[in-house]
């Protein structure tokens, strides 16, 4: 039991501290990676939010130019003419 008992210490004494220091180590990573995808995630609701009202600006550009209708009609005249 002499052996049982000196690894038993061994472990207490030098590997059980160094694994509650990496331990908070790892807690302190983690919280910090937390707060980056928190940070993360509201910038992409922020671009998201920008991209979404850029879409809408080219939509109703597009709609405006009415591209659909002129090449429609580019064609038409062009059936015409022939």
């Amino acid at each position: 039991m002499g052996v049982i008992e000196d690894t038993r210490q061994l472990v207490q004494d030098f590997l059980a501290p160094e694994l509650r220091e990496i331990r908070g180590v790892l807690t302190g990573i983690e919280k910090r990676l937390d707060s980056q995808d928190k940070r993360l995630d509201a910038m992409e609701e922020v671009n998201r939010a920008r991209f979404e009202s850029i879409i809408q600006r080219l939509e109703t550009i597009q709609q405006s130019f009415a591209f659909d209708k002129r090449i429609s009609n580019l064609e038409e005249d062009k059936r015409r003419s022939a």
